[in-house]
């Protein structure tokens, strides 16, 4: 298959500078507050803007098909302190865990980079290989892809630039064509703020590290900060961070946090089950309140797992109803050995033939959805067979890949088959993070399924019990995570018609360019900072750290049993509701589970800044309608 002319190397370039930038960024709040994103809007807007700068010296215009590569290559290596495990297992592993569990482990430059290679992969293929079946035949709504193309289409109709003939699928126009002089004047004002607006961030990070009180600020008094933590931290990267989520996630963070830090935490204290320090993982609140965040997280992701493979029944129950009904006589016939009696209704005249295959029509249309996943529609580059046939052959390859890293690095803790049976674990928990992404703009990361197989397997008395479960939790994030932004990509390249010949070559040199230099900040973050300390409290690593100890027997803290267990109960009730009142307006006011438990594992000063952003983005958009309107 020939390479599109859009793949440029200038536009493979311009992605892998801006994915310095995201890897320093998701490393830096990763490894802060446990949670990094995708950032395929902040890589649209960078990208644009480099080019937009050196425009004069462009011989060939920047087109759209180029930008969604860079896009892509940005956010498919920018992704990899995730998909590698920089802020979460690796952490643990390095300084969380004792020699009663065989750690802690030191892993060199070298190993880290073998390590990171073998996991950057298979998420990568996977995606490819149900790309069809995720971006075109599930009419999925995915609003982070579409606002993403919505702006990456805004930019380049800011041109004067034609667009491909799909982008009149996805966002219909009027015919109407923008005036080149205003088009101009916007597209400089675009650029002219996002300069004006890194400048300020700049300017204010700098002086954050020379008043490290703003990392810190007492808004609730001095009390409230130094003993229960209730301080913001003014970093401009938690207010962008709250902008960016939109007007849902960050609410339901702060409603966690309310509830974590504004009760639980206090209570525990005063009863004397956390006597120590509120900071203390140990000892302290702190340390108590993430098992009622994990009980809420688990509960959460068991009922996401469960209703994946009830959905397409559940979307299809009046056709099988009608079905069972239809064919109720045959069945009864063939149990009982009795013909039932058939009853006959006179049919219109003027009844149309087609109205009458409708129920057999939808019947074979139910019955044949079973294939979608094995053959699903061609189209464009996907229609050549021989090009799944080379992603099947791919995503073998990287398993065996990612088993030779795990096996070189962990030889005497954990076999070989082990590594493949975490990589077929992950692949349904792949599945739910791409719908989960793709209908709430999140992907929660879940490694439930494989923590808990592996529980299930290894003897709670084999000292590498947590170790390995680590791994297959890591292995698990790994294709997870990737899974869904390379999705996320896809869908954003399919919105406005880039060739998918463009992405994932890009999406591949990315990824391989993330794994290498992820480690180095990986490294630079750890020898400058204490881990965990002041400024890298890793929440991430203790979470998936506490969940293994939980599945292998280790226990709970004092009284944290009943409200963990209620806590769970009722996020798993309210996961029911979100599921089945999807669409209702009232929807969005029932907390996410995965957003009320991160808000609760995550200090008060990082929730409330971005809680504070998300508030700003929405005067900000209000005020600018307010004055459209009046204009």
């Amino acid at each position: 298959m020939a390479m599109d002319q859009s793949f440029t190397l200038r536009a493979v370039l311009a992605g892998l500078v801006i994915s310095v930038f995201i890897n320093l960024s998701n490393t830096y709040y990763g490894l802060q507050i446990g949670v990094a994103s995708q950032m395929s809007m902040i890589s649209g807007l960078l990208g644009y803007a480099g080019f937009k700068l050196f425009s004069r010296f462009l011989t060939t215009p920047f087109t759209i098909a180029e930008h969604v590569l860079v896009v892509s290559v940005a956010t498919a290596s920018g992704c990899m302190p995730i998909t590698a495990g920089f802020i979460g297992v690796i952490p643990a592993l390095e300084y969380l865990l004792g020699p009663d569990d065989n750690g802690p482990f030191r892993f060199s430059w070298g190993a880290l980079m073998v390590w990171s290679i073998g996991l950057c992969f298979f998420g990568l293929i996977f995606a490819s290989l149900f790309r069809n079946f995720f971006i075109v035949r599930e009419k999925l709504p995915w609003p982070g892809a579409r606002a993403t193309a919505h702006l990456l289409n805004t930019l380049h109709h800011a041109d004067g630039k034609p667009q491909r003939q799909a982008l009149s699928v996805e966002f219909p126009t009027d015919g109407t064509s923008p005036d080149d002089n205003s088009s101009d004047t916007q597209s400089k004002d675009n650029v002219a703020t996002l300069v004006r607006a890194a400048v300020v961030s700049g300017a204010l990070a700098i002086a954050m590290h020379y008043v490290p009180i703003l990392h810190r600020f007492p808004i609730f008094g001095r009390l409230a900060a130094s003993k229960w933590l209730w301080s913001i931290d003014l970093s401009p990267g938690f207010f962008g961070q709250g902008i960016i989520s939109g007007p849902v996630i960050p609410l339901h963070m702060l409603a966690g946090s309310i509830v974590g830090w504004g009760i639980l935490s206090p209570y525990a204290k005063h009863r004397g089950w956390a006597p120590g320090e509120v900071d203390d993982w140990e000892r302290g609140s702190r340390g108590w309140i993430i098992w009622v965040s994990l009980a809420v997280l688990l509960s959460d992701g068991f009922v996401n797992l469960l209703w994946t493979p009830l959905r397409p029944v559940w979307k299809r129950r009046l056709i099988i109803f009608e079905y069972i009904k239809k064919h109720s006589g045959a069945i009864w016939e063939s149990i009982t050995g009795t013909r039932a009696a058939v009853g006959y209704t006179t049919l219109p005249h003027d009844e149309p033939d087609d109205n009458l295959l409708t129920t057999q029509d939808h019947h074979d249309q139910f019955f044949a959805s079973g294939d979608s996943l094995l053959q699903p529609k061609r189209e464009e580059a996907a229609r050549d067979s021989t090009y799944s046939s080379i992603l099947g052959l791919s995503f073998v390859l990287s398993v065996i890949v990612c088993t030779i890293a795990v096996h070189f690095l962990f030889s005497e803790l954990i076999p070989w088959y082990y590594t493949i049976l975490a990589v077929l674990l992950l692949l349904p928990m792949a599945v739910v993070g791409i719908r989960s992404l793709a209908e709430t703009d999140y992907n929660p990361g879940s490694t439930l399924v494989s923590q808990l197989a592996f529980a299930a397997l290894i003897s709670a008395s084999n000292p590498n019990a947590i170790v390995v479960n680590l791994l297959s939790a890591a292995l698990a994030q790994a294709g997870e995570s990737q899974a869904g932004g390379i999705s996320y990509d896809f869908k954003v390249g399919h919105i406005v018609g880039a060739p998918l010949e463009v992405q994932i070559p890009g999406q591949i040199i990315g990824s391989l360019f993330g794994a290498l230099i992820s480690c180095g900040i990986y490294k630079l973050y750890a020898a400058k900072y204490p881990i965990p300390g002041p400024l890298f409290r890793i929440p991430a690593a203790f979470v998936i750290l506490s969940t293994a100890r939980l599945l292998m027997g280790r226990g709970l803290p004092k009284g944290v049993a009943p409200f963990a267990l209620t806590a769970g109960i009722i996020s798993a009730a309210i996961t029911v509701v979100r599921i089945r009142y999807s669409n209702r307006w009232w929807q969005p006011l029932i907390p996410s589970g995965v957003a009320f438990a991160v808000g609760i594992y995550n200090a008060p000063s990082f929730t409330i800044t971005r809680a504070i952003g998300e508030r700003m983005r929405s005067r900000i958009t209000e005020t600018g309608q307010r004055l459209y309107r009046c204009s």
